[in-house]
């Protein structure tokens, strides 16, 4: 078991290359993530815009992608793992407010993965989709906070953001905070409640926190960081405040 172990704690410290190779395939995702907010319309289907992010990443030559991109609408962001259909976006819900959209997608450049979340909104967000976006990056910003400080423990920087969250709205966060990136999307260390996990210096991580409301919708922000000996490099170039998160529909 010690063993299996060294392996993956080998695995998750990345040389220059290997790095170099990680943030090649971010950049890409980045400008995939750009071209795919110009694509969007009232009406385009989730299928639609999945498809386009697949085309795109062929066009910048990387065919092979991290995992199948979710791109999801309206209530359908409170599935951690949608899966593309139908749903189509609208220019005004319901329930007042604008509709959510979330990306969630990343790919490969010789075999290193990338991995990212944005979520927006499709006009003017209600007061309530304000406060879901603003509470979860300030999640975000709490783990990111510990991380900075030097801390390695996995367990107590997924606790800074889960205790916050649990604070307002209970156990809606509902997945781990992040995982570790190489040439398999999800790598050793893990970010979760109980992991045993020390985060070594060169192993790139990524921090993803996320509320869930069924019905409603949700919100997951997601960036890649690489971890240093004294703190973190934020590997993520696209803007996560909520004035960013805001599109004009149309």
């Amino acid at each position: 078991m010690q063993q299996i172990k060294l392996i993956h704690e080998v695995r998750a410290v990345k040389g220059k290359k290997e790095l170099a190779n990680i943030i090649k395939a971010q950049r890409i995702s980045e400008r995939v993530l750009q071209d795919v907010l110009k694509q969007l319309k009232t009406n385009v289907t989730e299928f639609a815009i999945a498809e386009f992010i697949t085309k795109r990443f062929i066009k910048y030559g990387a065919p092979i992608l991290s995992f199948s991109p979710i791109v999801a609408f309206g209530k359908n962001t409170a599935n951690i793992h949608h899966e593309p259909g139908k749903t189509r976006l609208k220019k005004f819900t319901r329930r007042g407010g604008a509709d959510t959209i979330m990306f969630d997608f990343g790919c490969t450049v010789n075999h290193y993965c990338s991995d990212m979340t944005r979520t927006f909104f499709w006009g003017e967000p209600s007061k309530k989709q304000k406060k879901i976006y603003k509470s979860v990056l300030q999640a975000m910003n709490l783990a990111m906070n510990k991380i900075s400080k030097g801390e390695k423990r996995a367990k107590i920087i997924d606790n800074a953001a889960r205790k916050f969250l649990a604070k307002k709205y209970k156990n809606n966060f509902k997945h781990g905070l992040g995982h570790g990136v190489g040439t398999v999307i999800h790598e050793w260390p893990n970010f979760k409640p109980k992991s045993p996990d020390i985060l070594p210096a060169g192993c790139v991580m990524t921090v993803e926190p996320g509320l869930y409301f069924k019905g409603f919708g949700g919100v997951r922000i997601e960036d890649m960081v690489l971890i240093t000996q004294n703190g973190y490099k934020n590997l993520t170039n696209i803007q996560k405040n909520l004035k960013s998160a805001v599109l004009e529909s149309k």
